[in-house]
Parts: structure tokens; sequence; C-alpha cells
């Protein structure tokens, strides 16, 4: 498949051409220099045509671009074709259209308004858009004539689509950057680093996995949440996570707060797999006392809307087999309930487990939720009797209740009071 980028100087307006070109994932096109930092990719498909087209940062001279050439040599991928956009042709321009000429890169030398093509040494582009009042439609034909599908038969493969979300330097670009195997996304300690969602594909599994760096949550009440980058970047990752199949929430194991339950209730209501990764976790010294406070914190918490899947994992120290094994399990994830339906079949436990009851206090069940802690699968139970007085036999019974009710045969989990 062919790859085109969109290069030019800082400010010409690569953004909004991308954004042509891109109905649905649109980057942030702003007026002020360096709005984009990162390369932002878009798949666009028809019955007849297939290509991609790439948003990237702007640059001001030659230097900077070497940088830019470097971070897309990295990408390792084949068909590389460059769309140079540019309002006045400089030297500048000149010395980085040799470059890739020399380099033997394809250029469609590009203008939104008509260019006298004396302006610049036609013999280095493949392809000039500069004579017409709208060259973009020229263009936009060119390419879909170039991009033909050879078989019109081929069905798409089934892609799945995982949205990275969560605060502000939880370490999401760190996370999308360990399973990319690249520096795909710019990381760094201050705030809103990432703006446009980055998005890369991988194979794993014999499935494609389409991977999405989404901008850092900024709290409601926060005057941030108004500004223009990050209005438009929460805009953007709110589209991608209805988009997706399944949300990653990244929490930081050094920061609870009232605002994570927020995040998993928000989710919870979305009536989508998500699932929990608390990263960071290399950082803390008791890690299963931390791992067990973490749970009570939730469970003290939190009225759970559907079934969690918590992992604690270390973005820079996990495996990155280790983290796609975990988000494939969740897609393939068999022991997830919403809490509703669990709710349901309350009424019908409790009449069987009353039968079990003789010259006792009736054990009652108030709700149930699931959740799944490092692998392992838990039912919370909420009741009238503490932990200690529940009899074994009780538990043994509600277990076998389980099993049939939601078709458990050979999973294994545990009950928890």
């Amino acid at each position: 498949m062919n790859n085109y980028f969109i290069i030019g100087k800082v400010n010409e307006g690569k953004s909004h051409l991308f954004n042509l070109f891109s109905k649905t994932h649109k980057t942030i096109s702003n007026p002020k220099a360096n709005t984009t930092i990162d390369v932002i990719r878009k798949n666009i498909l028809s019955d007849n045509f297939e290509y991609n087209v790439y948003d990237t940062p702007g640059f001001y001279k030659l230097s900077d671009f070497n940088d830019l050439l470097n971070k897309i040599s990295v990408l390792r991928l084949d068909n590389i074709h460059f769309i140079y956009l540019f309002s006045t042709f400089t030297n500048e321009d000149l010395k980085i259209c040799k470059k890739l000429h020399l380099k033997k890169y394809k250029i469609l030398l590009f203008s939104f308004k008509k260019i006298d093509e004396n302006e610049f040494i036609l013999n280095l582009f493949s392809k000039t858009f500069t004579n017409n009042s709208d060259n973009f439609s020229f263009l936009k034909k060119y390419l879909s004539n170039k991009n033909k599908k050879k078989d019109l038969n081929v069905k798409n493969i089934n892609k799945k689509t995982i949205a990275i979300f969560g605060k502000e330097n939880t370490g999401k670009s760190t996370l999308f950057n360990k399973i990319m195997n690249i520096s795909l996304s710019k990381t760094s300690p201050y705030l809103h680093t990432t703006r446009d969602a980055v998005n890369w594909d991988i194979q794993y599994k014999n499935q494609i996995l389409e991977f999405i760096d989404t901008a850092g949550f900024i709290r409601s009440r926060s005057k941030r949440k108004n500004l223009d980058f990050e209005k438009l970047s929460l805009e953007q990752s709110e589209y991608f996570i209805k988009k997706s199949s399944l949300i990653i929430l990244l929490l930081d194991a050094n920061s609870e707060s009232r605002l994570d339950l927020s995040l998993i209730g928000s989710l919870s209501k979305r009536n989508k797999p998500f699932l929990v990764l608390v990263n960071k976790i290399d950082l803390i010294d008791n890690k299963n006392l931390y791992q067990h406070k973490f749970l009570n914190y939730l469970s003290s918490n939190h009225n759970y809307y559907s079934s969690l899947n918590i992992y604690f994992i270390s973005a820079l120290k996990s495996s990155k087999s280790k983290i796609l094994q975990l988000v494939s399990n969740q897609i393939h994830n068999k022991f997830f309930f919403k809490t509703s339906y669990l709710n349901k079949i309350i009424k019908s436990i409790n009449g069987e487990l009353g039968k079990i009851q003789k010259n006792s206090k009736v054990f009652k069940i108030y709700f149930i939720t699931a959740f799944t802690i490092n692998q392992k699968n838990y039912f919370k139970i909420s009741c009238n009797f503490q932990k200690k007085n529940i009899k074994p036999h009780i538990k043994s019974y509600l277990s076998k209740i389980l099993i049939r009710e939601l078709n458990l045969k050979g999973v294994n989990f545990s009950l928890i009071f």
C-alpha cells in the first residue's frame, strides 16, 4: 500500500490538507506554530482504492526536516511518497526537495493557491498540483486513480481498535510506544504532550490491532479544558473512545484519586469492554500490599456498572508480549458481565439459597459485581452476613448457582464477601 506523507514548513496548512482527506480522524488545525507534534496516520479507503495519508510536524529549515525524515524511516514503511505543501517556494524548500529527489523519493508538489511554475524546478517532482484554484480536487482524483485495488473481492481484515485513555501523565504514550516498538508518540513529563490522537497497527495472533494514543483527560472543572488545543484534543479522544472495540484505562499507581473512580464509572456506563491497567507499579516498594489496598479502595468506593479487569504493569519494564496478551485476553474475555444483569438474577439466587438455610438467619445478597485482578477472576458479593459468619456450604452452593446461571463451566473464580 502507498504511504503519502504531507510535509512542509511550519504553518503551511498541512493539518488542513490532512483533514480534507480525513473526514473523521481530524488533526488539530490551528494558526499557532508547531501545532502538530506527532506523525498522524489515516487510512483512506473506498470500494475501489486504498492508501495511507500522514500529517507531520512542520519544520523551519533542512536540519529540522532531517529529524522528521529520520523519524519516518524508523516506521519501516514501504512505498513512501511525499506531498510537499508550500505557499511560497523558498531556497529552504528547494534544498529539502533536492535531498528527497536524490534519495529517489517521489514528490507531489501541492499548493492551495495557483502558483506560477517558474517559481520552482519542475523536474524535481513526479507531479505538481499548482495550476488551479482547486488543486485539492485534482490531487484527490490523482491519488484515487494511482491506488486502485487490484482485487476488489478481497474482504477487509477484521480489525480491533483499542483506545488508550486516562489522565494526563499516566504514561499513555510510553505504553503506546512500547506496544509499537517504535517512538511514534512524543513523551514528556509536561502536561498535554499528546494533542492529536496517534494511531498505528500491529499484528498479533493473526489479528490486526489498531492502538490509539489519546490526549490526557482533564478534569471538567479545570479552566484548561476550554483552551483551544485542550478542547479539540478532548473532542478527538471522545471520538476514538466511541469508535473503539476496547478501551484501556491507564491509571497511575502513585496517584489514587476520586477521579480514577469517576473515570471507571464513566467507562462502565458506555456498555463497551474496557481494561484497567495500573501503571508505574515498578515505583511501588511493597507491591502486594499496594494491590490489596487498591482492591479495597475500589470495592469500598465504587458501585460497579460492569465487570472490571485490572492489571498492574510498568509501561517501561513490562514486556510488549505481556501487554498484548492482556489486551487479547480482554478482547476474547468470557468473564465479562454487566452488573445490571448480575443483579437481575439476585432474586432467584436468594430464593435458592433460602432453601438450604435451616434454623438460622436467611442469607441474603444485595448486589454482585465481577472483576479480574492480574488474570484471577472474582465475584464481589454484598450481603447481610459478616464474612466470618458465612458457612462453607453457602459459598459452595452459591458458586454452583453462578456457574450454572452464567455458563462458567471450566472458568476459575473466587468469591469475595
